[in-house]
């Protein structure tokens, strides 16, 4: 007889910020108050690159599909999901959609918002969420705003990384080292970093890239810089290589176009890297503050050059910058923190879940050429 309530989490089996915000979380956990169990999902039909770092066992489950109607993948996904009671984690449209057809009752179902390009999930799946998570104040808005009637089941939480003890030597007379860490894909700007350096070559400020990571364009990138003799790419093995990594680099530079928090841009601020990147949203902002580093407008490498400049040539604002970095990380990030606000949620299910004894909007869909069915949803609504 299972004694403990289950959390289910799904996760995506690609390199990035979504699956390392989950580990962190797990990993961070305060205590065993869930049988824990992960389903990542692995879109056979993507070309990105897979997590390195998943440790599969019995607990730890990959999920494989290909491009194919939705009804058939649920139909294979709904046996990994168990009747227990407990949490279901959801990311993506693939769950959800699982979900909504083959219900669990005895599960609540949470849902994490990771930036604006989930939000209308949110809403297409509204009648079978209980608890919505954002970890971006201007999604937490805008949400917030979309589903006014949902507003106490929407929540805003900033996730965590791990705090270092680390004291920097700081960079006072070399060259700038210069960070990208994402994925590689132009989503992330990563084609923006070579005219950012052609601006700061005109300007005669010698910089060092390193370019850690992997993704579907690594290959076309690396062609892309291969006449620049100031570009090293990296692919750390784990986060502790990664983090050492970080520590003897000086600016973190993403020009992304699309982006919630992630998970990258903490972990370089928790060594007292400098961030400067694109206004990928309004809710970075309350982030990366003017004592911690620069958001300029997106699409606008001149600018970014601008930022770099200034902290090249001025080291006593590329150390101050940093301290507040690694301080603001340890005073709102720390993930044993942030952890712990996000379980004790997830441990609030039972009253967090909805009674919902009959999805009326899907009985409208399945059967919307009887008139009556039609007529008493909008009844109901009225």
């Amino acid at each position: 007889m299972q004694s403990k309530p289950e959390l289910l989490v799904f996760s995506i089996y690609l390199m990035g910020g979504g699956a390392s915000f989950h580990r962190n979380m797990i990993s961070n956990r305060p205590d065993d108050f869930f049988d824990i169990k992960c389903i990542f999902l692995n879109p056979l039909h993507w070309t990105a690159k897979r997590s390195d770092d998943v440790v599969l066992d019995i607990n730890n489950i990959v999920f494989d599909f290909s491009e194919e109607p939705i009804d058939d993948v649920s139909s294979r996904l709904e046996k990994l999901i168990s009747e227990r009671a407990g949490v279901v984690i959801t990311n993506f449209d693939t769950e959800l959609a699982t979900l909504n057809t083959y219900k669990r009752r005895k599960k609540a179902v949470f849902f994490i918002c990771q930036d604006d390009a989930y939000i209308y999930l949110a809403k297409k799946y509204n009648h079978i969420i209980d608890v919505i998570i954002t970890h971006n104040i201007a999604v937490y808005e805008e949400i917030c705003k979309l589903l006014p009637n949902r507003k106490k089941d929407i929540h805003f939480i900033q996730h965590g990384v791990t705090v270092q003890n680390f004291e920097r030597k700081h960079n006072s007379e070399n060259k700038l080292r210069l960070l990208f860490l994402a994925r590689h894909v132009k989503l992330k700007g990563i084609y923006d970093l070579p005219k950012i350096d052609d601006e700061l070559r005109k300007r005669n400020i010698d910089v060092e890239w390193f370019i850690l990571g992997d993704g579907e364009e690594k290959e076309n990138f690396i062609n892309e810089v291969k006449s620049k003799d100031n570009f090293s790419f990296l692919v750390p093995k784990n986060t502790e290589d990664l983090i050492e990594v970080l520590k003897t680099t000086d600016v973190y530079v993403l020009p992304s176009s699309l982006d919630g928090l992630p998970v990258s841009l903490l972990e370089s601020m928790s060594v007292g890297c400098v961030p400067v990147v694109y206004s990928f949203s309004e809710g970075i902002k309350k982030v990366i503050t003017d004592d911690i580093g620069f958001v300029v407008e997106k699409g606008d490498v001149i600018a970014m050059a601008d930022q770099i400049e200034f902290l090249s040539k001025d080291r006593n604002e590329l150390k101050k910058r940093s301290i507040s970095c690694s301080a603001k990380i340890s005073q709102e990030f720390d993930v044993k923190k942030q952890s712990e606000l996000y379980f004790s949620l997830y441990k609030n299910y039972k009253k967090l879940k909805k009674n919902r004894f009959i999805n009326l909007k899907y009985l409208v869909k399945k059967y919307f050429n009887y008139k009556f069915v039609y007529m008493a949803y909008d009844f109901i609504n009225k």
